[in-house]
């Protein structure tokens, strides 16, 4: 139907069908990392050892320490041995940085401590905006659960890393958790801060 392609000297196809003309976007860009409530997982990297009790501490700690920034307004959180789950709405900065800045925080801390070099986090972090209310009782149900699945635990108040208490018992967790007032009816829509 359409002529062998061949290639002009800046490199672009002549004679191609019309869609392969078409730059390829090799990487998404975000549109919005404000004005959202996001359900965060990041990944240690495969070589990289799990997480001891310790480290999980430390990591709590700089989720405080960027919490008292007033970075972000955490809802939920768990850290696993080899991943860590966030929920929370950005407040002062953007999902960008405030990733950046755990990650790097962190990866820094955790190479000292482990006198090791090299990456431990995995180069990028998976997102996913919440947009209705039930989202985010899903997303929080699955933070809470994780331990569990993982078969760490026999139930998620268990597991010290975990914001859980704070839903269950009403009692004090490591990063203390943010007011937030959701509607009734799961299909109703979020609203920002």
């Amino acid at each position: 139907m359409f002529p062998k392609p061949t290639k002009n000297p800046q490199g672009r196809l002549r004679n191609a069908a019309p869609w392969a003309t078409i730059p390829r976007v090799t990487r998404l860009r975000r549109v919005a990392d404000r004005d959202r409530f996001f359900f965060v997982t990041t990944n240690l990297r495969r070589q990289v050892l799990p997480l001891t009790h310790r480290e999980r501490d430390l990591i709590l700690k700089q989720i405080e320490r960027q919490r008292a920034a007033d970075e972000f307004f955490i809802f939920g959180y768990v850290i696993m041995p080899s991943h860590v789950h966030l929920l929370f709405a950005p407040n002062r900065v953007g999902l960008i940085a405030i990733m950046r800045e755990f990650k790097s925080c962190t990866a820094l801390q955790l190479t000292v401590r482990r006198r090791s070099h090299g990456a431990i986090w995995q180069p990028r972090y998976f997102d996913f905006v919440l947009r209705r209310a039930g989202d985010f009782s899903d997303k929080l149900a699955y933070i809470h659960e994780n331990p569990v699945e993982a078969g760490l635990v026999q139930k998620p108040e268990s597991w010290r890393w975990s914001s859980v208490a704070h839903y269950v018992h009403g009692t004090a967790v490591p990063v203390p958790i943010d007011p937030i007032d959701l509607p009734l009816n799961r299909r109703a829509w979020l609203r920002t801060l």
